[in-house]
């Protein structure tokens, strides 16, 4: 017999939890009765109930929570290698031990997934937060979402939320021996591009040039973007990473807002005259402010960073040369 509302926890447990009546059922009074945790330390927890005789187990019905993913080297150079650690956690939810964690990652945007399991870093999973890592992670060129999945005792799962900062993570691999992309035109900026005003539509100019000089770990160029109706002027300053693979091209760093503020921002786009590029230039730009983590402009809102671009240009051309990361 499973309770509703009718369990009253006290002590250190809070939310998701079943209670289950063993081996008897206690009448129709039983959603105000107070029950007080016993803890066996099995992965669930005995509890006595009073004044009415008999006894409960409460089964542990929450998944841990996942927080701290960190990588060690981001980004990295395809040659090299990156290490992901996180914390998961069951302490404010069922508190059963975890039981084993796995990382998942999925390159470019894309919906197929790869597995791999973690480690506790003490050596063994036997405790209700361990801090978890994954081995040395050696991946080609893309820009990869890894996200932690953490599995308690009790065998619930936390879910995977590519939106989840705490959760996930995102990797850029790179080749520093080459690889550019440049392009120049406009774009029909689409409904609920512009923040501030997302009524605004209309036309949205590009120019830019990312690319790595030889021996160089951190790209050059410049990129400048205007939405005319909101007379936004875009202007980078810094860039931080470049990742360029056939037919697509994605690169982060720094800039200003009519000359002003630090924003951070991310552009992608695909070269449609390249094998798989599906014959249309397509161009994305994500801006956002740095201080505050506020999207102003992104003209393919709420679509996970490493997504291709899926506004074609209406104007103008994209050029990308492919790198020689494998």
């Amino acid at each position: 017999m499973k309770f509703p509302s009718a369990c009253v926890v006290t002590g250190a447990y809070i939310g998701g939890l079943s209670c289950v009546n063993n081996p008897t059922s206690v009448g129709p009074n039983v959603g105000t009765t107070v029950i007080t945790p016993v803890v066996n330390g099995s992965g669930q927890s005995n509890f006595s109930i009073t004044p009415v005789n008999g006894s409960f187990t409460i089964f542990d019905a929450s998944a841990p929570v996942v927080s701290n993913a960190i990588l060690s080297v981001n980004p990295v150079a395809y040659t090299s290698s990156t290490i992901l650690t996180a914390i998961v956690s069951d302490v404010t939810k069922g508190n059963s031990n975890i039981k084993s964690a796995e990382l998942r990652y999925t390159a470019n945007g894309g919906v197929n997934w790869t597995t791999v399991p973690m480690v506790a870093s003490d050596g063994s999973f036997n405790s209700p937060t361990e801090t978890v890592k994954t081995g040395a992670l050696t991946l080609p060129v893309g820009v990869y979402r890894l996200c932690v999945r953490g599995t308690d005792a009790a065998d619930n799962s936390s879910a995977i939320d590519i939106n989840d900062d705490a959760a996930c993570a995102l990797l850029a691999v790179y080749d520093p021996q080459g690889g550019f992309v440049t392009g120049g035109g406009w774009i029909d900026s689409p409904p609920g591009a512009y923040t501030p005003d997302p009524t605004m539509v209309g036309k949205a100019t590009f120019g830019f040039v990312s690319k790595y000089e030889k021996g160089a770990n951190v790209p050059s160029g410049n990129t400048e973007f205007q939405f005319h109706a909101a007379k936004m002027n875009f202007k980078s300053t810094v860039y931080e990473w470049l990742t360029v693979a056939s037919f697509k091209a994605i690169y982060k760093g720094s800039g200003t807002i009519n000359g002003v503020g630090n924003y951070g921002f991310m552009l992608s786009a695909i070269d449609g005259q390249i094998n798989g590029g599906g014959g249309f230039d397509k161009f994305r730009i994500k801006i956002w402010d740095k201080a505050t983590g506020v999207v102003v402009y992104d003209n393919q809102m709420s679509a996970d960073e490493s997504s291709d671009p899926t506004t074609m240009i209406a104007g103008g051309s994209i050029q990308i040369k492919a790198s020689n990361g494998k």
